[in-house]
């Protein structure tokens, strides 16, 4: 059994983001064979009773506020900082001298086997850990869903914020992998990214899993031409799908198929429904069980054109066995196969033509179903993921 200093940006419990959901599920699981002590950032919406229950997991838990959370001028401050110095606005932000006097002082108590830094804004911590190793979780290559984000918004003053954080983050980041003992990614598209990036870096593939016995098959009888999304609005790249789906895809829906319902499960904030659609749209808002709405919808779509990294949601619904339709961004790092159990639509007219000849065939949205919860079955459990992660550790360890 290692001991292992565990370091997060948020509290991964409830599981309600794709943030938490990863590092919640490799956490516990860890926690099994591994004596974990816990550090972390808090959100001013983290849960309070997440703590009592990471206590039930790790040795030890201690929390700290996130500073320009709770100070307007710490915030203005870091925004300011970050355009005009070298060090970009978000790692900036989770900087906290509480959490690295917290740091310093675990590692002069006790002797760490390794340090696990589950966001890469945590990698600016690692000039103070000596001779401990660490590894780096990548989420995303977070300088591509900047440059992204930069290249799909239409205000000039994004446009020039985003490309600028971006550039900076590039370099952060690929110091941070070249640095870091292991840094793991999500997919092997994002491997290739970054390898790219920092060809003498150690990067390896432990990907996004699921629950595949909580997200289980059930043959639930669906409603009539309904589609379902699953994701909160306060994500950019969740808004930006929503957005080019309601304006672009639904009217042309409408059109060929006036019965058809889209349900939006997630906080709706910054989606306003136009006047014309409101009576296709179902707006939910937060659940804290979506799997009824999920088994009830005949198709599950995903028009992420924003980001990277692997979506936990598309998982998910592979896990839940249901007929996928997504962009190839959506889909990105899981090995699906177009028309045996995904559907790629890239633009408006084909998530329309996919859709329609889906609802009108629902022998192919059963074939879709059952091939893609086959393969979350045998790829994709949290169990199978979580081992990959675990041999890298006894390898840096031995190696240390």
């Amino acid at each position: 059994m290692a001991k292992i200093l565990f370091i997060t940006t948020r509290l991964p419990y409830p599981v309600n983001e794709g943030h938490q959901i990863r590092t919640y599920n490799l956490l516990k699981r860890i926690c099994k064979t591994h004596e974990v002590h816990y550090l972390s950032l808090q959100r001013k919406d983290d849960s309070a009773e997440a703590k009592q229950h990471l206590k039930t997991l790790c040795q030890t838990v201690t929390t700290f506020d996130i500073p320009n959370e709770h100070s307007k001028l710490r915030f203005i401050l870091d925004l300011a900082l970050g355009f005009v110095t070298k060090v970009p606005f978000v790692i900036r932000k989770y900087f906290s001298k509480n959490l690295q006097q917290a740091i310093k002082q675990k590692l002069s108590e006790e002797s760490f086997d390794l340090v696990h830094f589950d966001m890469l804004p945590l990698a600016q911590y690692a000039k103070i850990l000596d001779h401990t190793p660490y590894v780096l979780n990548n989420h995303n290559v977070e300088s591509l869903l900047l440059k992204r984000r930069s290249e799909n918004t239409n205000s000039i003053l994004e446009r020039v914020f985003f490309k600028n954080q971006s550039k900076k983050l590039y370099y952060f980041e690929a110091l941070a992998c070249v640095k870091a003992e292991e840094t793991f990614v999500c997919s092997k598209i994002d491997l290739d990214i970054l390898k790219k990036m920092v060809p003498t870096a150690n990067i390896s593939i432990v990907e996004n899993g699921v629950d595949t016995q909580f997200f289980s098959f059930q043959n639930i009888k669906e409603k009539e031409n309904s589609l379902v999304f699953v994701g909160g609005m306060g994500w950019f790249p969740n808004k930006d799908a929503m957005l080019f789906f309601l304006l672009d895809v639904m009217p042309l829906l409408i059109k060929q198929c006036p019965t058809i319902k889209l349900t939006l499960v997630g906080r709706s904030t910054g989606i306003d429904i136009p006047e014309t659609l409101k009576k296709h749209i179902t707006v939910t808002g937060f659940v804290d069980d979506f799997r009824p709405i999920v088994y009830s919808s005949n198709i599950y779509i995903l028009p992420i054109r924003v980001g990277s990294g692997t979506r936990l949601k598309l998982l998910e619904a592979m896990s839940m066995g249901k007929a996928i339709v997504a962009t190839t961004i959506g889909a990105e790092g899981v090995e699906l196969e177009q028309n045996t159990n995904v559907i790629y639509a890239n633009d408006a007219s084909e998530f329309v033509s996919a859709i329609i000849k889906l609802l009108n065939d629902p022998n192919k949205i059963d074939e879709l179903g059952i091939n893609a919860r086959n393969i979350a079955e045998k790829q994709y459990d949290w169990d199978i993921i979580t081992k990959k992660l675990l041999i890298s550790y006894e390898v840096i360890i031995s190696n240390n």
